[in-house]
C-alpha cells in the first residue's frame, strides 16, 4: 500500500511541476521516470491529461510530453483540496479560540 501512495504522490508532484511551467515547458525524462509502463503513459496522452510530441535532435528522436487540458481539472481539485484541509485547521482553531474566550468571560464575571 505504501509504494502505491509514493507512486500518486510522485504523479501528483510531477503534473503541479508541468501546471507551474504550464504551457511554455516540455519534458523529456521526468514523465518517463514517474510513470514507468508506456502504455500507461499511452493513456494518459488519450485521457488528455498529457499531450506526447517527438521531437528529432541531433541525438535522435525523443519523447516530450506537456501537460493537457484534462490535467488542468487534476490541479484544480488538488488546489481545492489543500484549500478544504486548511479552512477545516482555521475552523478548529476559530472553534478553540471561541471556547477559550467563553471559559474567561465565565471566571471574570
Amino acid at each position: 500500500m505504501a509504494e502505491t501512495r509514493i507512486e500518486a504522490n510522485g504523479f501528483k508532484k510531477l503534473i503541479l511541476d508541468m501546471y507551474r511551467g504550464f504551457p511554455n515547458f516540455q519534458y523529456s525524462g521526468m514523465v518517463e521516470q514517474v510513470v514507468v509502463m508506456q502504455n500507461v503513459r499511452d493513456k494518459l496522452v488519450d485521457g488528455g491529461f498529457l499531450i506526447k510530441e517527438n521531437n528529432a535532435s541531433d541525438y535522435g528522436e525523443s519523447e516530450i510530453y506537456m501537460l493537457g487540458p484534462n490535467a488542468l481539472a487534476l490541479v484544480s481539485a488538488w488546489n481545492t483540496e489543500d484549500l478544504t484541509r486548511q479552512i477545516r485547521i482555521l475552523t478548529i482553531i476559530a472553534a478553540a479560540i471561541s471556547a477559550l474566550s467563553l471559559v474567561i468571560a465565565l471566571f471574570l464575571r
